[in-house]
């Protein structure tokens, strides 16, 4: 069964935050030189104009490359993670997402620590256990809800061009209270939406 790996995820997490104390000291360190020199300006303090000037720009510096550098490595890789689980989930899943039928309308709601996809009126739901990244909250849960969106789409669109025919298929975003936003459409009167082709063609 698709899952998580748990102690991948702790790890690659520790990394992703010590992005974020980076993050956080950069601003310290701007913060520190716009306060520093202001007051150095209106005071002038030439002991503190050096200090300032001799610890705040390489203080940035480092914050900034220690930042890129977790970033790049655990932000991205931790994406990687989260796409390669959805995939397999959905290719695991693939009878409960009803391709047999022609017209498609996929609902996902994201939750806690979890995103459900369900399909038309069918009572059957996939479910997407994100409990290893911990609560979903603020960017995580754009992020995986993105990643369940997009591996849908491209799933689709590769039917589509493997000869499979679809007169709509389209996916829209629910809270947990029921709310629906607007619908997104990937095949539009048996056509593939032209943006969602060129997200498909972008990163296939």
């Amino acid at each position: 069964m698709a899952q998580l790996d748990d102690l991948k995820i702790r790890k690659l997490r520790r990394g992703e935050i010590a992005g974020e104390f980076a993050t956080a000291f950069s601003a310290l360190a701007l913060i520190w030189f716009i306060v520093g020199f202001s007051v150095y300006s209106v005071k002038h303090i030439a002991a503190l104009g050096t200090a300032v000037w001799s610890s705040a720009p390489p203080l940035l510096v480092i914050g900034v490359a220690a930042a890129a550098f977790c970033n790049l490595k655990y932000g991205g890789a931790l994406d990687r993670e989260v796409k390669d689980y959805v995939t397999a989930a959905l290719v695991e899943n693939a009878r409960a997402l009803h391709p047999e039928k022609k017209s498609l309308s996929f609902y996902i709601t994201p939750m806690q620590s979890s995103v459900e996809l369900s399909v038309n009126d069918f009572k059957e739901k996939i479910v997407f256990d994100f409990s290893a990244l911990g609560k979903l909250t603020g960017m995580r849960k754009l992020s995986v809800v993105d990643a369940v969106e997009r591996s849908l789409s491209h799933a689709f669109i590769r039917l589509a061009e493997r000869g499979e025919e679809f007169t709509s298929v389209s996916y829209t975003e629910v809270n947990p209270a029921g709310k629906r936003r607007k619908a997104v459409p990937v095949i539009t009167g048996g056509v593939p939406d032209k943006k969602a082709l060129k997200e498909y063609y972008k990163n296939r």
